[in-house]
């Protein structure tokens, strides 16, 4: 008896885990022994032809437990929900009813008793290994009309179950009954691997289109901080022409042409932060916003030379990460009641082997994506347009992991931190451009 309990414990303990990788489990007290109880009552479960009283509600459930305890959309949670306990209850009906019928009739009564627990260790263990080489991410969330689909898929493996357990005579022992019965609760087994299959594939499919989109949103954004800065340096080279049509204007008329040229971006100086241009042209033009909107900017830059990485993905670190920021402050504006100034801080040092920046900003309430504030959760975009908008921290945290790196984000007191530091090897720029062009003279 303590055999097969501990055997049973440790099945629920695998089962927990297994739901640990499709699901993020909520941080309350109740989540772990809420679904400990619920996978204790799903793996231990005796599965019989002709007894209705188990299945439907162990079913309920667990389902039950995986949705109160999970987060996530309520159809991801009630479709991952059903998926597993209809997986595990599959094969609680083939060994109950099939496999340890043979096993009584080949062993005597004690090895019968304690293969109970051991075949459902075993078949856990494997589902658990084989779910967990494909863990989901934190943030996965497919939309509505695919976790319908999948739903939808789950329901005829579940009734094949259903009806084996429901319908079925508990009397009809014949040889082609039971072969019958072994080969269609194997098919539902199989039927929810493949379903399975098919929620890591589209969680893989959707990455992939998160970061093609990233990647264009960033190479957008680094397009047009290179065509502002043509674009000064365009109108710069011009400044002889612009001298010569101030002489033939009257006062009148040149007085508007100098109050035009002076509002115009290129006359704007570019302020030298760090040895790195790309970075001085970013903060530079976040700066001139930041004066326009009466946000205080303090920056403490330390960038000895420039940086090893592409110029559209450090374009999109400093950039995203000071848009959020001013984001925040204009929301932080609008409930501030005592008039004060809004101030963004920026810090960052290249030293040492690591790139670390820091930014941190005035902000109210944040509401998480994931509801965690703990750094794994994204904080959800102000604006109206969520389809279009809140690429800004993701862009950032993709850049970092691409480099491997780490991102943490917090909020204490009303403010709000963004930190994020990345390998900084001052020579890995300048080693891949000579392995690139070895390449190309290679390959002419």
């Amino acid at each position: 008896m303590v055999y097969g309990w501990s055997m049973i414990v440790f099945a629920s303990f695998l089962m927990y885990q297994t739901v640990r990788c499709l699901v993020r489990v909520k941080k309350r007290w109740w989540s772990l022994p809420l679904l400990l109880f619920g996978s204790w009552m799903l793996v231990s479960m005796v599965i019989y032809i002709g007894d209705i009283a188990n299945l439907p509600p162990t079913l309920f459930i667990f389902a039950a437990c995986v949705y109160v305890a999970a987060e996530g959309s309520a159809l991801k949670r009630i479709t991952v929900g059903s998926m597993l306990a209809s997986a595990v209850l599959a094969f609680n009906g083939l060994h109950d009813n099939i496999l340890a019928a043979v096993v009584y009739r080949m062993c005597d009564e004690a090895w019968v008793d304690s293969e109970y627990a051991l075949f459902r260790v075993l078949f856990v263990l494997v589902f658990y290994l084989l779910i967990r080489r494909r863990r989901l991410s934190a943030d996965f969330e497919l939309t509505k009309p695919l976790w319908r689909l999948l739903l939808l898929l789950t329901l005829p493996p579940l009734g094949i179950v259903l009806s084996l357990i429901l319908f079925r005579s508990p009397y009809s022992s014949d040889m082609g009954t039971i072969i019958a019965d072994a080969a269609l609760f194997i098919i539902a087994i199989l039927s929810f691997a493949g379903l399975f299959r098919a929620v890591f594939v589209l969680e893989r499919q959707q990455k992939l289109e998160q970061e093609n989109a990233l990647a264009q949103y960033n190479q957008k954004y680094y397009e047009t901080m290179e065509q502002q800065q043509f674009e000064i340096r365009r109108l710069k080279h011009d400044l002889a022409n612009h001298l010569q049509a101030l002489l033939v204007l009257t006062d009148e008329k040149r007085t508007a042409y100098i109050e035009e040229l002076i509002d115009n971006p290129a006359f704007v100086r570019v302020m030298n932060y760090s040895k790195d241009a790309t970075v001085n042209a970013v903060l530079t033009a976040k700066e001139n916003r930041m004066r326009g909107l009466g946000i205080s900017f303090h920056a403490n830059v330390e960038i000895a030379e420039e940086l090893p990485y592409e110029k559209s993905d450090v374009c999109a670190l400093f950039a995203n990460a000071l848009d959020n920021a001013i984001e925040a402050c204009e929301v932080w504006k609008k409930e501030a009641t005592d008039g004060s100034k809004p101030e963004i801080a920026l810090l960052a040092r290249a030293a040492k082997g690591l790139l670390a920046v820091s930014v941190k900003n005035p902000c109210v309430q944040t509401e998480y994506d994931a509801q965690d504030k703990a750094g794994r959760g994204l904080p959800k975009t102000t604006k109206n347009d969520t389809v279009n908008h809140g690429y800004g921290l993701r862009s950032i945290r993709e850049a970092v992991k691409k480099y491997g790196g780490n991102m943490e984000i917090g909020q204490e007191k009303g403010q709000f931190e963004l930190f994020f530091f990345l390998p900084y090897h001052p020579d890995s720029k300048e080693h891949h451009d000579r392995e690139n062009h070895s390449d190309q003279q290679s390959r002419l």
